[in-house]
């Protein structure tokens, strides 16, 4: 007997691999194209076996496959090891033109496969998965409000004004110094000679 799965919110939004059955071929392409822009991922389809190996390469993209059974048993072994073996790997999402259980009874699907992705089922003729669907695709997309940041401040800043007060006070100074200077030493020279002329 299978364990829990994922809910459908939760498996357009994760890492965990994906089995996707029910719909038409449309609906599960674009459940597809909707986790790869909800991720910020590329989306790279297979249509053809030979084109899984380089596909699986592209490990930041979310991998949709629209018919797994294509793949024949030497494509879903290569997704067994990728499963298996590889941390980093693309999201994928694996469609199916039939029930994964008449799948699994025509000896299609392997069953290592479906081991792996046994967290991952899910069926898009569910009831009210497609409602829930269509609601979700409604929303407006969700973005962050660009950070407020204060006016720049126009006031003159402190160390100029400073510089100016300074400024004032060093050219007011020099001129007084060197006029009394001149005057002292004529003075000195002024005095002896009016002295020395009341003696004779």
């Amino acid at each position: 007997m299978d364990g829990p799965t994922y809910a459908e919110s939760e498996l357009i939004m994760n890492r965990a691999p994906v089995l996707l059955s029910g719909g038409a071929p449309q609906d599960r392409a674009a459940w597809a194209q909707e986790a790869a822009e909800l991720g910020g991922r590329p989306l790279v389809t297979v249509t053809r076996p030979e084109q899984l190996e380089s596909a699986l390469m592209v490990r930041s993209a979310v991998l949709f496959v629209p018919d797994l059974l294509m793949l024949g048993d030497a494509g879903q072994q290569l997704l067994v090891r990728t499963l298996t073996s590889l941390d980093e790997r693309p999201k994928l999402v694996l469609g199916l033109g039939r029930s994964e259980v008449s799948a699994r009874q025509a000896g299609m699907l392997r069953e290592d496969l479906h081991y792996r992705l046994r967290m991952g089922l899910l069926n898009l003729d569910a009831p009210g998965l497609r409602e829930a669907i269509i609601a979700r695709r409604a929303q407006p997309p969700r973005r962050a409000a660009p950070p407020s940041r204060p006016p720049p401040s126009r006031m003159p800043s402190p160390p100029r004004v400073a510089a100016k007060a300074k400024a004032r006070p060093q050219r007011s100074r020099a001129a007084p110094r060197v006029k009394s200077a001149r005057t002292v030493k004529a003075g000195k020279k002024a005095r002896p000679a009016k002295k020395r002329s009341k003696r004779r």
